[in-house]
């Protein structure tokens, strides 16, 4: 009889991850990949690649899982994706891809993101480079920002030819996905700088520490430094604040601020030169996906945590995985 149920995923128990920093989802093996690939209609008309903003042609790849090839699948998400490995874990599949999968009208939707991370893990692993033009052109392209923006440009890009530099304001390349991610999310040397490095692999080269509109300008880059094109991905800006009274006081911290100081640094570690407030009891206002990540990272520094948003539960923004890791943990 056809099993229509989704494969479950392993993840850390969630008293054990509620102490620590590491992955909470540990993955797909390879029994458990191709079984949920398995559960794949191969719809003439696929209606999950239309949900995905990338287009990935998602049948294909799942496919290639079924059969056994994680390699093949992970050329063919390569194709339209720079960040395979990133997008198999913190896209929202649940609103994109998943949303639409003709599965998922009768039953659960095939783990469409849990099979990209299987077929990107697998191969960076076994030392898989993403393919690139052979043909290389002679245009000159500078990429400000060295987020999700500026390095899915830069893949993208380099895949055909062109010559590609990014400038990074920070001291580490990744934008939002190393300062604002946390590490049970998404962990940044096993999979970040993996897929940066495989962008590298193509020609791709960074330069951190360079301040757009100071350090260099749209004009010196092209005028003095000759490139044809300027992509511009700064990122988000500064956070948005209320206005409400209090919200200056000390303890009081933007997410931004807090995450940024915990992911890139380190200061959750006891020794850290810049070391973040461990206090017993902690209020995030929100319920969005930035709002569970500081609620979950300030859980594993010790505090009693409680998030506070103005509407129902069921209408919070942030991922429906993200909310129930948060409750399983406590929050």
């Amino acid at each position: 009889m056809e099993n229509t149920n989704r494969v479950p995923v392993r993840e850390q128990d969630a008293k054990v991850r509620a102490t620590n920093f590491e992955e909470v989802c540990l993955g797909y093996n390879k029994e458990e990949a191709e079984a949920e690939a398995a559960r794949c209609l191969n719809c003439r008309n696929p209606l999950c690649v239309q949900g995905c903003p990338v287009s990935i042609n998602i049948p294909k790849f799942i496919q290639e899982i079924k059969a056994g090839d994680a390699v093949a699948a992970y050329q063919t998400l390569s194709e339209s994706s720079a960040l395979p490995a990133v997008c198999g874990r913190v896209c929202p599949q649940e609103t994109q891809c998943e949303g639409k999968c003709i599965r998922g009208f009768k039953s659960e939707p095939v783990a469409i993101g849990k099979l990209e991370r299987y077929a990107a893990d697998t191969a960076i692993r076994a030392g898989v480079k993403p393919q690139g033009s052979e043909e290389k052109k002679p245009q000159k392209v500078a990429v400000i920002g060295s987020g999700p923006a500026g390095l899915t440009c830069a893949g993208d890009l380099a895949k055909m030819g062109y010559q590609v530099h990014i400038f990074e304001a920070l001291h580490k390349a990744g934008g939002v996905l190393v300062y604002g991610i946390p590490e049970f999310r998404l962990p940044k040397e096993d999979v970040v700088a993996r897929d940066i490095e495989n962008l590298k692999s193509l020609g791709v080269t960074i330069e951190t520490d360079v301040i757009a509109g100071k350090s260099v300008t749209v004009e010196s880059l092209m005028r003095e430094e000759g490139y044809d094109a300027v992509f511009i991905g700064s990122g988000a800006g500064l956070p948005m604040f209320m206005h409400i009274p209090g919200e200056q006081s000390l303890g009081v911290f933007s997410a931004n601020e807090f995450l940024t100081r915990s992911n890139l640094m380190g200061a959750f570690s006891s020794d850290s030169s810049t070391p973040i407030m461990h206090p017993k009891k902690t209020v995030v206002i929100g319920g969005g996906n930035v709002a569970m990540d500081a609620a979950r990272t300030a859980l594993r520094l010790g505090s009693e945590v409680h998030i506070v948003y103005r509407r129902s539960d069921a209408e919070l923004p942030a991922r429906r995985e993200e909310i129930e890791h948060a409750k399983n943990e406590g929050i």
